[in-house]
């Protein structure tokens, strides 16, 4: 629960009663946070690290720390979420602790790891059960990269091994997280490089033994037909983009020396049928709509471990969202931008096809300064529309109402239209319609009917344009622009003063 619920106690009011000895308020603020923390100490715990700590016991651990120093008058809240936000800095510093002094130990659970030749199961647990032989060559194989990384590589390994992600090794080491990235690209360049040719990222391992057990659960394996591309055929040189179903690579096909891009479902996704399915989908969807600012789409393949695969052009380019981080993006840039993405949409529309995941880093600029659309991995298809829908799927915080509750009704082309405004949104403020701290806030604030707040521009943003964000993130569909072809249209005619 959050504190502006009014009908609970502010944390100012919980932390002061609990100063003072009110033993009650030391049981409310463990049961109004209990659940959460847990949840959050859980999702933080890396799969090495998950047979051997406890999200409950660091979160208990957390609460008598916390109740320790609040009793001895240590805190002070300065905002009303501060409590929130104190605890969960308490609960990371118990779950990092306890994941240094694990990975340290004698027993250490990088010792009980097994990466099977060079690649990301260095940075992400393989599923299976290690041997001692692969102990051994795990070991072997890190010495022997170890020597090839200057002291902040190596740095920047030890910290991804712990679990720790891009930002957060970024602030550890007082650097740039551009930095920290080019040092795992690097990383994954010599594993790659030992691994030769056989070389798969853990996003496409399988285990055969699972994977055949869960085709026999949940129906016939995918047709060879449907994934026909070698992938002997291709190098891969360096990870590029990552999502919530898939990671992009930059690869050389070895047939004719281009470079193009690899998506892999993700290794927790490779044995769902459900998701293999929709993965390939995501093929025979972009094959239907051939147009220049759609990222094509030229096969699937599957790895010798049985994960798929897609073949894709590659953009030199950076998405939207690489580039609202980088610099100040201008209002007429970000209509422009947001117009193109519009029309290529409205193309989609025309064939019956509705994206689902508009989103800034799924817009890609391209060298001649032209917006492209990618990953239709979400597409849902007109003809299906109106189905029901066991699942909901996008981003949370560009997500229209309706992708997260039904009540709000069917998914439709202004689904889209709510997707390309609150990109719009992002380029001009630098944050999504929905900011919250985690996903469930994030989500209550997509299915309430408490509009999106427009940041005050003071009147760097012209009415005209502000009325057109309005108008796409209407909550009601019916409130919307109804088309992406009106939204391009609108856009093109908005006066910027």
């Amino acid at each position: 629960m959050l504190d502006d619920d009014l009908s609970l106690p502010r944390s100012s009011e919980l932390l002061h009663r609990l100063t003072i000895g009110d033993e009650a308020a030391a049981t409310e603020i463990f049961d109004r946070y209990v659940e959460r923390l847990t949840h959050l100490a859980r999702s933080r715990i890396a799969a090495r690290l998950a047979s051997r700590v406890d999200p409950e016991d660091i979160v208990m651990s957390a609460y008598r720390s916390f109740f320790v120093a609040a009793r001895d008058g240590r805190f002070q809240l300065q905002r009303s979420d501060d409590l929130w936000r104190l605890l969960v800095e308490v609960t990371l510093h118990k779950l990092y602790h306890a994941a240094h002094r694990h990975l340290a130990d004698r027993r250490s659970v990088n010792r009980e790891q097994s990466p099977t030749g060079a690649s990301d199961e260095f940075f992400e647990l393989a599923s299976r059960g290690p041997t001692p032989d692969d102990a051994l060559a795990a070991a072997d194989e890190l010495t022997a990269v170890l020597r090839q990384l200057g002291d902040r590589e190596r740095q920047v390994l030890e910290q991804r091994l712990q679990g720790y992600e891009h930002q957060e090794i970024a602030e550890r080491l007082n650097c740039s997280e551009r930095s920290v990235r080019r040092a795992i690209n690097k990383i994954r360049r010599l594993m790659a490089a030992r691994g030769g040719p056989q070389f798969v990222p853990s996003a496409a391992r399988k285990a055969p033994s699972a994977a055949a057990s869960l085709r026999r659960e949940n129906g016939p394996a995918i047709d060879p037909l449907e994934a026909p591309l070698k992938w002997s055929d291709f190098l891969l040189r360096e990870q590029i983009g990552a999502g919530a179903t898939g990671k992009v690579y930059r690869a050389l096909r070895r047939m004719n020396g281009d470079e193009v891009a690899i998506k892999f479902l993700r290794k927790s996704l490779a044995a769902d049928i459900r998701a293999m399915s929709r993965f390939l989908s995501e093929a025979h969807t972009v094959a239907a709509l051939r147009h220049p600012a759609i990222v094509p789409i030229h096969g699937a393949g599957r790895t010798p471990g049985g994960g798929l695969f897609l073949m894709m052009d590659l953009i030199r380019g950076k998405n939207l969202e690489q580039i609202s981080r980088l610099q100040t993006v201008s209002v007429s840039d970000a209509m422009r931008w947001v117009c193109e993405a519009a029309q290529t949409v409205a193309f989609a529309h025309q064939q019956g096809v509705i994206h689902c995941d508009i989103k800034p880093s799924n817009l890609l600029l391209d060298e001649g300064n032209k917006i492209r659309v990618t990953d239709f991995g979400l597409a849902v298809h007109r003809s299906d529309e109106n189905g029901s829908r066991s699942f909901w799927a996008g981003t949370p915080a560009f997500m229209a109402p309706e992708q997260a509750d039904s009540c709000w009704g069917a998914i439709s082309p202004r689904t889209d239209v709510w997707g390309l405004g609150s990109v719009l949104f992002f380029l001009l403020f630098g944050q999504p319609p929905h900011a919250a701290f985690d996903v469930p806030a994030t989500l209550a604030s997509v299915v309430s009917k408490t509009p999106v707040k427009i940041p005050d521009t003071e009147h760097t943003i012209s009415q005209p344009v502000l009325q057109v964000l309005n108008h796409c993130l209407a909550k009601a569909p019916r409130d919307r622009i109804p088309t992406a072809t009106d939204l391009a249209n609108q856009l093109a005619n908005c006066r910027l003063e």
